[in-house]
């Protein structure tokens, strides 16, 4: 097969001394003596947006979102082989790390100045990014992660101690986005700010709303764990408490994306060149998806997809099939996700907020008017299509089907299964991690179907995890040994199934 990276890691770049570019490189964040925190927050998360999708394309692969074409031919390795090499996480482990080294010093950098916005940005998206590592790796290093030459061989933290510290900083975070004097530099915040804004603080309700959102995300994760129902109750109170909400538009990222080398939107730059060719040759769209789309009338198919270029049919790719059909006859990434260069790049979605308040309802964490649940579920089918530029989703919803009506549902685990089979279709091109994270920790969508690749690794059996990486073997032996043997199809992160 022709090699093709399993990850592709846009790495924790530099600041830049223009207010308006984080594209160019003139200092270096990570010893930024002189870096003024609103430049290296907003480099930051321009970074940490580059990781949301195309970073995670063997995850898509996995979950059915894509597949290779037939053009090419499978070999022992391929992500569809379900096997992990011992570089498999490197890339991603050194690079989120880097980038919350930037949020690390963005916090301290404003504690010592009293620039509480700065303060709570940094801390709602160091937990975004811890989240992610716990979620691809379980325990891992944090109360000693980021120091620096001050603590070169990190201890590792149990991810449910993490998760819990997480939930707790995400509050201290929104307390700090409600005080009058918690001012970000108008234009600089590529999160939810607008460089003509006209308040200091005008963006400060969506960030409060975003990181209730991820509180909300890290609580209900938890809801398959024994003993922790109580505990989690608690804190969904506190998030009610606050009175911020949950984020209704998609929390998305936009620094000055344009149609030059390495300032494009990430998966734009992934699929379509400065020329406008489309140069995605290995990636096609998951036959799952597809058939799903046809047999429940879903009509966001011809938005993540595109005809095949040879004879106009949306056609996938079975993962780990020999037989797929080559590359000129299959669907390749359609218009409602390929919408322009400059198009912001999601790291939470307006729909995932609306399916995680869904759960909650359904469970009984969140207490409304009769029918919230449902009403949730619908809002979230709506971002979705809204996002996609597929219409209304009314008719979508009114069928007379488990899988898209949850009115039809007439059990818990019906209502449950509805929504989860609505929020894995959202994910796809989004946040695709949050599929596998569902499927993990539910076993939903139940009938995900797993690859036929000649040489799979572990028959029947999509990885529970990402292996610890080699850098670490070679870096910090003791504490990652300390971890014991971990089987990347057996071992599970702390609250998977």
């Amino acid at each position: 097969m022709k090699k093709l990276s399993k990850f592709i890691i846009i790495a924790a770049v530099a600041v830049s001394g223009c207010s308006k570019s984080y594209f160019d490189i003139n200092q270096n964040p990570n010893s930024p003596s002189n870096a003024s925190v609103d430049l290296v927050l907003a480099n930051a998360i321009k970074t940490s947006a580059g990781f949301q999708v195309t970073t995670f394309a063997t995850v898509s692969e996995w979950m059915n979102y894509w597949a290779p074409s037939g053009s090419y031919a499978l070999n022992s390795s391929d992500g569809a082989s379900y096997k992990q090499t011992t570089d498999f996480g490197d890339a991603i482990w050194t690079a989120f790390y880097r980038n919350l080294e930037d949020y690390q010093y963005v916090e301290q950098a404003a504690t010592a100045n009293n620039q509480y916005f700065y303060i709570a940005a940094a801390k709602t998206m160091k937990a975004m990014m811890f989240q992610h590592l716990v979620d691809l790796f379980n325990n891992v290093p944090y109360t000693e992660a980021l120091a620096g030459t001050a603590n070169l061989l990190p201890k590792y933290d149990k991810g449910i101690d993490i998760y819990t510290d997480l939930s707790t900083q995400l509050g201290a975070a929104v307390t700090l986005f409600q005080r009058a004097d918690a001012l970000a530099v108008i234009g600089e915040d590529v999160l939810f700010g607008t460089p003509t804004g006209t308040s200091a603080a005008s963006e400060n309700p969506q960030w409060a709303r975003f990181a209730n959102t991820l509180r909300l995300r890290i609580l209900i994760r938890q809801t398959q764990v024994a003993g922790r129902t109580a505990y989690i109750q608690t804190e969904i109170n506190k998030i009610v408490a606050n009175g911020s909400g949950f984020l209704t538009t998609d929390a998305a990222v936009n620094p000055g994306y344009s149609n030059s080398a390495g300032k494009q939107n990430p998966l734009w730059g992934f699929a379509i060149n400065v020329s406008g060719s489309y140069i995605q040759d290995f990636w096609r769209a998951g036959k799952y998806i597809i058939d799903f789309c046809n047999a429940h009338n879903d009509p966001r198919l011809t938005r993540w997809y595109a005809p095949a270029a040879s004879g106009g049919a949306y056609a996938g790719s079975v993962v780990g099939s020999t037989l797929n059909l080559p590359g000129n006859k299959l669907s390749t990434f359609g218009p409602g996700v390929l919408k322009s260069v400059s198009q912001p790049a999601v790291i939470l979605s307006a729909a995932e907020s609306y399916f995680l308040q869904s759960e909650a309802y359904l469970k009984t964490f969140l207490v409304g008017p009769a029918g919230s649940a449902q009403t949730a579920f619908n809002n979230g089918v709506q971002a979705s299509f809204t996002f996609l530029g597929a219409g209304s989703s009314a008719a979508y919803t009114s069928q007379a089907d488990k899988q898209t009506n949850y009115g039809a549902c007439t059990t818990d685990a019906e209502r449950l299964a509805c929504i989860i089979r609505q929020k894995f279709l959202a994910m796809n091109f989004v946040t695709p991690l949050e599929g596998w994270n569902d499927y993990r920790r539910l076993g939903l969508p139940a009938d995900i179907p797993l690859s036929i690749h000649p040489n799979l690794d572990v028959p029947g059996t999509i990885p529970t995890r990402f292996q610890y990486p080699t850098s670490e073997f070679q870096t910090n032996l003791a504490n990652v040994s300390g971890e014991g043997t971990i089987n990347y199809h057996t071992s599970k992160i702390f609250w998977a199934q």
